[in-house]
Parts: structure tokens; C-alpha cells; sequence
């Protein structure tokens, strides 16, 4: 019996101030881990926060790019010069349309961030063929995105490798602005690959800004399509520049704006934030041009940025 008692009898105090420092010592391996765990995810989870920003507000820019110099006439008369990059307002003037080169771009450099402007297509385009058997009335057409609607309906139309022009006054170059009609359909999308007719449009155009001339030399804002030209929607000019956002603590933000070449239909986009940055800069290189910039995440991470958009 006594035996017994001896062998059941408890823990002693050493015994017990062992077992809590062996926890002691395990829970402190716990937590450690644990703290050391937690902080790499959070700069894991921080980093590929601030990447997928700087994912989307890229696929923005590049949306952008890609339509740099899209319908955009020029006025020089050397049609070489008309591909060249070069300034918007050489001479360090106010910008004029049609601007000296379609792929102008004008890089007004600052701190931390540079300004650019360029001219771009933001909607739709379409090939005329030629008039339908079943109603001669229409002509065919392939369309991207064309629109009839009120302040969509402005398009220069391309004959060949030439804008249309004004022909009233000849010896200044002007390129026609058209508003069309009987369009089957808006904004259809033209994703198959090929110039096989999607809409019927109707034959004629009305001419906004200008006069062409009839076969009697008598001047006149209708203008009838020819199978083969283009119908390409003016252009905007737009600006990318940094700014603070409001709606970010006051942040550093790079920001859009678009101003419509066209005043008839005066489609502007006031500013939009694109992405959160601490710098964005701008340099041509070549047949392109070079964006660096860091784009800031929800947490302060930055995360350095580089493309060349070429042309």
C-alpha cells in the first residue's frame, strides 16, 4: 500500500519549473515563426498588391499607345516627315490640328513627374465597299465600334493614303470632318479577322467643317462614299500628367485627360486617375518612346516600371 502511494504521488517543483520552461522555450519557437511567417506574407501579399496595380494601370496605357497616331492627319506637305516622331507644337507654340506629324508627341519634362501629349483614335473606324444588290440604296460596310450618335458622329474619311479635304479654300489644308447616317448598327465589334461587311451605312455624308466641290465645280457639304476609303473617327488629343487625388489621402496620381479634335460632336474626357505613382517620366528613343515609372501600392511598396511603346 505504500508502495502504491509512493508511486502515484504528483509532480515535484523542479519537475514542474522544467515542463514551463520547455513550453516557454516552445511557445517562443511558435511564435517566432509565426511573427516571422506573418511579415513575410505581408511583404509578399504588399509586393504582388502593388504589381497587380501597376498590372492594370500598364494595360490602360498600353490601350492607349497601341491607338497613338490613329487617324491622325498631318500637315506637313512631305508625306516622309508625316511618320517622323516629333513635337506637337514644334517651336514651343499652342497646339495645332492637324498637328505637323501623326505620331507627334510633345514631352514637357517636370519633377517628379513629365507631361505628355499625343493624339490618339479612342473609337471606332470602318471600310466602305461597295453598295448591297438587295438594297443599292446602302453601302456595306466594316465596321469598328462606328457610332451615329450625337457626340460619337464626327470621322475623317481617308481615300487612298489622303484625308478628304476642304476644297473651298485649297491652299489651306483642312482635313474634312463628316457626320454619316442609316448606320445598321452602333458600335459593333470587328473581331474576326477579316473586311467582310458587318453593317450597311447610308451612301451619302454630311460635311461639318468645310465644302468639297460637284462635278459643276459648285460647292457642297454632301459627300457620296467610294468602295475602298476608310471612315476613321477624329481623333483626341490626349494628356498624361500627375497630379494629387482627392480621393487617395491626397496622393500622387498619373491621370488622363482627352480633348476632342472634333468640335461638332466636343466628346472631352475630363481627368481620370489611371494609376498611383511617386514618379512617371517620358523619352523618345528611336521609333518609340520609353516610360519609366514607379507605381506606389495600398501600402507604400513601390514597385519600378519600364516600356517602350514603339511605332
Amino acid at each position: 500500500m505504500k508502495k502504491l502511494l509512493h508511486d502515484n504521488r504528483g509532480l515535484t517543483l523542479a519537475e514542474i519549473m522544467v515542463a514551463i520552461a520547455v513550453s516557454i522555450i516552445v511557445l517562443g519557437a511558435i511564435t517566432s515563426l509565426y511573427i516571422t511567417t506573418d511579415r513575410v506574407f505581408k511583404r509578399t501579399k504588399d509586393t504582388s498588391d502593388v504589381k497587380e496595380i501597376a498590372k492594370v494601370g500598364m494595360a490602360q496605357l498600353e490601350w492607349l499607345m497601341q491607338r497613338w497616331g490613329t487617324s491622325t492627319p498631318c500637315s506637313n506637305q512631305d508625306p516622309s516627315q508625316c511618320t517622323l516622331i516629333t513635337s506637337c507644337n514644334s517651336g514651343g507654340g499652342s497646339f495645332t490640328y492637324p498637328p505637323p506629324s501623326s505620331l507627334c508627341i510633345t514631352i514637357n519634362e517636370n519633377n517628379p513627374c513629365d507631361e505628355i501629349h499625343f493624339y490618339a483614335n479612342l473609337y471606332g473606324n470602318g471600310f466602305i465597299h461597295l453598295p448591297t444588290i438587295e438594297q443599292p440604296i446602302l453601302m456595306n460596310v466594316k465596321s469598328c465600334r462606328l457610332s451615329n450618335v450625337q457626340r460619337q458622329n464626327c470621322y475623317h474619311i481617308k481615300r487612298g493614303a489622303k484625308f478628304i479635304s476642304d476644297k473651298e479654300n485649297p491652299n489651306i489644308y483642312k482635313p474634312l470632318i463628316f457626320s454619316i447616317s442609316g448606320l445598321s448598327s452602333n458600335n459593333l465589334v470587328c473581331t474576326d479577322g477579316t473586311l467582310e461587311p458587318n453593317a450597311t451605312i447610308s451612301p451619302t455624308a454630311i460635311i461639318l467643317n468645310g465644302f468639297l466641290r460637284d462635278e459643276n465645280g459648285n460647292l457642297t457639304d454632301i459627300y457620296s462614299f467610294e468602295g475602298g476609303e476608310i471612315i476613321m473617327r477624329v481623333p483626341h488629343r490626349i494628356r498624361l500628367f500627375c497630379t494629387q487625388n482627392s480621393q487617395d489621402n491626397n496622393n500622387l496620381w498619373l491621370y488622363m485627360e482627352a480633348k476632342d479634335m472634333a468640335t461638332d460632336c466636343n466628346d472631352n474626357e475630363p481627368p481620370q486617375p489611371i494609376i498611383p505613382v511617386n514618379s512617371f517620366k517620358a523619352q523618345i528613343v528611336s521609333q518609340g518612346i520609353r516610360i519609366d515609372m514607379e507605381v506606389r501600392g495600398l501600402n507604400g511598396q513601390i514597385f519600378p516600371l519600364t516600356r517602350f511603346f514603339g511605332r
